[in-house]
């Protein structure tokens, strides 16, 4: 009797089991069609509201609650910046796993005094892997170019040349759409000058990239996304404006799309005009230098991009896309330098220094993508792209010095330069979503990167016009750099209901060849040395845990292992003379940097509000630095980078997001974090060159506030403050701004205003102290000023048409597919 009691027992317990039931879908932006990850997804029981189970998409935009009994319950998914969306549903036989195909969230608009306020889509995503900042939406940017688009994002800085740093560090990647797309260390800072803000659909910001992405990068990858809109039919734009320092800039783009091609087009033009400002106290036991300068810089440029995807079947897609920058920049700036002697039997004089340039640049980049999907979580992709850099410079340079009034001697230098670089990529990728727990992803990626770039010097050191130029073998370079770079990769996820599990090992090996003649050894090959060789191997492993709190709340710890290689200027041998005060070269010797990477984030979100707040810890070895010192022979200041010591970055980050009244929209982001440099001694040039110990604690903070008025008007204010900065043998002054903006729309959006002021109070500079046994300099620079930007966007075409690949649903935007099993 008890073994019969027993087995209905059991028999019960199994068939209750297998009663259970659940509820899944996939969320997607109402306007754009894009998967919303971190969605909230709340499960409660219709006739209390009783809460039962609850979760959050995953950044793919899919959820799936399970454990549900038989009865009648409520789905909630609420997303910042986004309307709440509710459905009911019930589980019981025959029907117990209910599948939403598509559940759309449209953005919040509300009636304000009787006029419609249209709300804008959040500037700001939060994910637990990186942040994603929806640019188009920074009134500030219109006009612009992708460096002041990343200036103008949180945690990331980019200097008054152009160069990129993510939380204080300039170790960091930056792609287009996903790859490098001919972007190097080399040329990034003037290709990014160059691109438009108008082309520029969001930024991601992935601070502690998995196995999955390149290595390269010690504090991460930011990833520049273009736009690329796939909605049914044809739309367009057409911009133009101008600023208060004589820019100007117009673009036009086009998109079509049907159930057979994907296509688009754009091309844009800017005007640049701009006058920074350099200033300089420099001291030592032989001479004081001062020196105080406007810097003129002017050019043009052309950008335009193209992509056609041709939906060959319902399983395979074929891309072929371009892009293409074409363009010129002069410069113009009188310098005076003035010498205090401090030394005995010394004499005052002045040197002053006339320097002009000219350069012609053009970017050109093709790639080729293929892609077989099995089901719609299980494809193969394959990518090739080529890319080709070129820029030819002019530069001159013009000296006279100048004792008691009069010109004592003059000095005329003419230096063309003439970079050429190319750059092919294979990838081959792999993901396979096994289960609805277990996805598998592999890939296998080859770079081929190739530099040659020759410099020449003429001189003439009887006038300052440089009637009686000659060829100056000395000064003459060819710096050739070759590398060779393959990688794999295999990353493992698994989700454990609340915990999810991914592990990753990419291993890379690559093979560096550097070679830099001078004037002799290019004209006599049996004089050149022999190659810089080098190769390495090395692995680099990642893990991520998760595990999803409550429906609200989740909490992940991550570990990578990346690096950071020198690139190639840092590596060639020859003495630049440009810089009047120093004479910069590289390091051939140089090897990679390494970092360990940890980090803990807590991610919060309610109705209206979000909370990230990251802890990271990342000791360096290897770190590389430039240094300074005085010549024990000549008496001239030389800098070069040298991997010199050990660092240590730790630091707290919080994102906060709050959706007020909901006309008001803040994004606030501070970064607070600690840095120590080891104390090194390098033996160079007959000295030791020594470094302190430097360690400091600083923070930077940033607010975004966007303000939704009637007729159709916003406003946008964006402030930010940086603390003092330690840097190699000194630190940074600490420094603040303010930019404002606002727009108005037209006739349903088909015409909008935009007026920008970037850097409203004047503020924006860059001030340095450094210092070493035997001199100090005091350094300022501002790259231009206050600039105001008036600018006018047309939009044209069938704008509020959905992504064609959308299946029409019903006047609710739901889509509902009872039964159980995987979609595919």
């Amino acid at each position: 009797m008890k073994r019969l009691l027993m087995s209905c027992l059991t028999c019960t317990v199994v068939v209750a089991g297998w009663a259970q039931g659940s509820v899944r879908g996939k969320v997607l932006d109402k306007q754009t069609s894009e998967p919303l990850g971190f969605v909230n997804v709340k499960v409660t029981l219709s006739d209390n509201d009783k809460f039962v189970a609850g979760g959050t998409t995953d950044i793919n935009g899919n959820f799936n609650i399970s454990g549900l009994d038989d009865g009648s319950y409520n789905v909630t998914l609420s997303y910042i910046g986004y309307r709440e969306v509710k459905r009911t549903f019930t589980v019981g036989a025959p029907k117990r796993d209910i599948h939403y195909n598509i559940l759309y969230l449209a953005q919040d608009a509300k009636m304000l005094q009787g006029v419609t306020v249209t709300g804008q889509k959040a500037t700001m995503k939060l994910e637990v892997d990186r942040k994603t900042f929806d640019v188009s939406q920074l009134i500030s940017n219109a006009g612009q170019s992708a460096s002041d688009v990343l200036d103008n994002v949180p945690s990331v800085e980019v200097d008054n040349d152009g160069n990129v740093s993510l939380r204080g560090n300039s170790s960091v990647e930056v792609w287009i759409n996903g790859k490098a797309s001919g972007l190097t260390t080399d040329n990034r800072a003037q290709i990014l000058q160059q691109l438009p803000a108008e082309s520029i659909d969001r930024i991601e910001v992935i601070d502690n990239p998995s196995a999955k992405f390149s290595a390269e990068g010690s504090v991460g990858i930011i990833n520049i996304v273009l736009k690329k809109n796939r909605k049914a039919g044809y739309y367009g734009s057409l911009q133009a404006g101008g600023d208060t320092r004589r820019g100007a800039n117009t673009s036009f783009n086009i998109n079509y799309s049907s159930s057979l091609i994907d296509a688009y087009a754009n091309i844009g033009y800017r005007h640049r005009s701009n006058t920074g400002r350099a200033e300089s106290h420099q001291t030592s036991s032989t001479y004081n230098q001062d020196y105080r300068a406007d810097n003129d810089h002017w050019g043009n440029n052309l950008f335009t991009r193209a992509g056609v995807t041709l939906h060959a079947t319902k399983k395979d897609e074929l891309t072929l896309s371009g892009m293409l920058m074409d363009g010129e920049r002069r410069s113009n700036s009188l310098t005076p330098y003035y010498y205090t002697a401090v030394g005995d039997g010394l004499h005052d004089y002045r040197m002053d220094r006339l320097s002009r340039g000219k350069s012609g640049m053009g970017m050109y980049y093709g790639e080729f993508t293929y892609r077989h999907s099995f089901s719609d979580k299980h494809f193969i992709d394959f990518t090739a792209d080529i890319s080709k850099w070129k820029m030819d410079g002019d530069n001159w340079y013009q000296d006279s010095t100048v004792v008691d009034g009069i010109a004592t001697s003059y000095d005329y230098q003419y230096r063309p330069q003439h970079i050429n670089n190319n750059r092919k990529e294979i990838k081959l990728e792999y993901e396979n979503q096994v289960t609805k727990d277990f996805k598998i992803e592999a890939g296998y990626q080859a770079n081929f990167s190739r530099e040659n770039t020759p410099q020449e010097s003429y001189i003439d050191n009887t006038s300052f016009d440089g009637a009686a130029a000659e060829e100056d073998r000395k000064y003459f370079n060819r710096f050739i750099y070759n590398q060779d770079q393959h990688s794999f990769y295999t990353t493992l996820s698994y989700k454990l209901g609340p915990v999810g599990i991914m592990g990753g090992l990419r291993g890379e090996y690559w093979r560096v060849n550097t070679e830099s003649y001078t004037w002799e050894q290019e004209h006599d090959a049996s004089l050149r040395e022999k190659p810089f060789k080098k190769d390495y191997f090395q692995l680099f492993p990642s893990l991520f845990l998760s595990w999803q709190m409550t429906p609200t709340q989740q909490l992940q710890v991550n570990y990578t292992r990346r690096l950071r290689r020198p690139w190639g200027g840092e590596l060639n041998s020859f003495r630049d003379t440009r810089d009047a005060t120093t004479v910069s070269f590289g390091n051939p010797y140089l090897t990679p940097e390494f970092s360990n990477s940890f980090s803990l984030n807590y991610l919060k979100q309610w109705d209206r509000h979000s909370l990230l707040l990251s802890a990271y810890y990342r000791p360096t070895s290897d770190v590389i630095q430039r240094i300074s010192y005085k010549s024990s022979t000549d008496g001239l200041f030389y800098s070069t980078s040298m991997n010199v010591a050990k660092s240590l970055s730790s630091g707290l980050e919080l994102t906060l997001k709050n959706n007020l009244f909901r006309i008001l929209d803040l994004t606030t982001s501070a970064n607070a974090y600690y840095y120590k440099l080891n104390g090194f001694s390098y033996d160079i040039d007959g000295q030791t060159v020594t470094g302190k110990e430097d360690h400091n604690f600083a923070w930077n903070a940033r607010m975004t506030a966007s303000l939704i008025l009637p007729y159709d008007i916003s406003i946008q204010t964006t402030g930010r403050y940086e603390a003092r900065t330690v840097i190699t043998q000194g630190y940074r002054k600490p420094s603040y701004s303010i930019d404002f903006g606002a727009r108005k729309n037209f006739f349903n959006k088909a015409l909008s205003v935009s007026l920008n002021c970037r850097d409203l109070l004047d503020s924006r500079k860059w001030e340095t102290f450094t210092s070493g046994e035997n001199f100090t300099r005091h350094q300022i620079f501002r790259h231009g000023g206050r600039k105001v930007n008036l600018t006018v966007t047309y939009n044209f075409g069938n704008m509020k048409a959905k992504r064609h690949q959308m299946k029409k649903g019903s006047d609710s935007d739901v889509q509902m597919n009872y039964g159980g099993g995987m979609e595919e």
